[in-house]
C-alpha cells in the first residue's frame, strides 16, 4: 500500500469502529500516521480541543476560499483588460468573442465598449 493509500484509509475509516483493527495496523506502519492517530484520539476526547480544531479548520477553509476568490477576481480583471485592448485595436464584438476563450458574451463585450 502506498503512503497516499494509507493516508486515505486513515482519514476515511479512522472514526469508524468496525475498521479499527485495519486502521491500527496502518497507523503502526507509518510514524506520521501514528502521530495523527494520537492527535485524533486526544481531540475526540476533549470538547475544548475539538472546538479549537474546528475553529482552525474553519479559518483555514475561509482563508483558502478568500485566496481562490481573489485569484478569480484577478483573472476576471485580466480578461476585461484584454477585451478592452482588443476593442481599442478596433476588433468587432464577434471577433473578440471568437478570439478569446472567455465565457464573455457579445453582450458583455458591448457593455465594455461604453
Amino acid at each position: 500500500m502506498t503512503d497516499l493509500e494509507k493516508f486515505s484509509v486513515f482519514f476515511e475509516y479512522a472514526a469508524k469502529p468496525a475498521y479499527r483493527d485495519k486502521v491500527n495496523k496502518i497507523i503502526e506502519s507509518e510514524e506520521v500516521l501514528s502521530v495523527a492517530g494520537e492527535l485524533l484520539m486526544s481531540i475526540s476526547q476533549n470538547e475544548r480541543e475539538r472546538a479549537i480544531f474546528r475553529s482552525r479548520r474553519k479559518f483555514q477553509s475561509d482563508h483558502e476560499s478568500d485566496i481562490a476568490t481573489a485569484e478569480d477576481r484577478g483573472r476576471q480583471e485580466e480578461k476585461i483588460k484584454m477585451v478592452r485592448n482588443l476593442i481599442k485595436m478596433g476588433l468587432s464584438d464577434s471577433q473578440i468573442s471568437e478570439a478569446t476563450d472567455f465565457t464573455m458574451s457579445e453582450k458583455d463585450i458591448k457593455e465594455l465598449r461604453i
